[in-house]
């Protein structure tokens, strides 16, 4: 059945809809100890990190530029596959914003390096996930969900479901922990992207409700610690951060990223609240 009565509803833009600006150094091979690349990009999941002009630099080349809790989600760009180091700065030469994250990256994967938490706090870190299997497919919607939210108390379920649907009866993702994603939680369907290459569900384009709910509970409107709605598009592979609105426990909000086909610009996230 569907939710009824006030909630509050926090739009992800996404899809077409899905604000991009800014730049990215993407010219450049970062280099690495072993043969082949792989992919790597910043997400700015801290939303309350007053600096507007955060990069992401590996061996002194810069991935990623000119990010901020506004405008959160980098460009893809090339790196050498073998341990990485990622660091996240506000530019080649300047202080790292948190310690840097050793990443074995592997051939023809994708990694999303997110800065969660928020600045001053132990919980203010780096922390890398590996965006497996992203390729986008014409026949479907595909998405995978992480969750880089310290604050939150316990782990979580996420509901994603075609809003003109039902709630689905079990959780597309069930039991999320802190630095978990949609393919290392336990019991995974496989790779992190839903639906999996080769399967045969097929999601349709259109507008998705995303509710996220204390593990072991349902969306109901009330006791939901997130409740909104984004667009998805066939073709396309999204990414579902769950992040800290700020230091209060279990206040969260979600960002909307396109992960393939790869974007040419940063990626801004607009969320406005409503009632339904």
């Amino acid at each position: 059945m569907h939710v009824k009565g006030p909630r509050s509803i926090i739009w992800l833009a996404a899809a077409t809809g899905l604000a991009l600006a800014g730049c990215s150094s993407v010219t450049h091979l970062v280099g690495g100890l072993g043969g082949g690349k792989g992919e790597a990009r910043l997400v700015v999941a801290s939303l309350t990190t007053p600096q507007s002009n955060i990069s992401l630099t590996a061996d002194g080349g810069t991935i990623n530029s000119g990010l901020s809790a506004v405008t959160p989600i980098g460009v893809y760009a090339q790196v050498g596959a073998g341990q990485e180091t990622f660091a996240v700065n506000t530019g080649t030469g300047t202080a790292n914003l948190v310690s840097p994250i050793n990443v074995s990256v592997a051939a023809s994967t994708n990694y999303s390096i997110v800065l969660e938490g928020e600045p001053g706090s132990a919980d203010y870190i780096a922390f890398g996930f590996q965006d497996t299997n992203a390729l986008n497919n014409a026949a479907t919607v595909r998405f995978k969900v992480n969750n880089a939210a310290p604050n939150l108390t316990s782990a979580v379920d996420a509901y994603v479901w075609l809003s003109t649907s039902s709630i689905p009866p079990t959780p597309t993702v069930a039991t999320l922990g802190l630095n978990q994603d949609s393919g290392s939680v336990a019991n995974a369907p496989g790779n992190a992207y839903i639906p999996q290459q080769g399967s045969p569900t097929l999601l349709p384009a259109g507008v998705y409700d995303v509710a996220i709910v204390p593990a072991g509970t349902v969306p109901n409107g009330s006791t939901d610690l997130f409740d909104g709605q984004t667009s998805f598009a066939l073709n396309t592979s999204y990414s579902l951060t769950i992040a800290d609105n700020n230091a209060t426990a279990n206040n969260i909000a979600v960002l909307a990223s396109i992960d393939e086909p790869f974007q040419s610009s940063n990626q801004s996230v607009h969320r406005q609240r409503l009632l339904r």
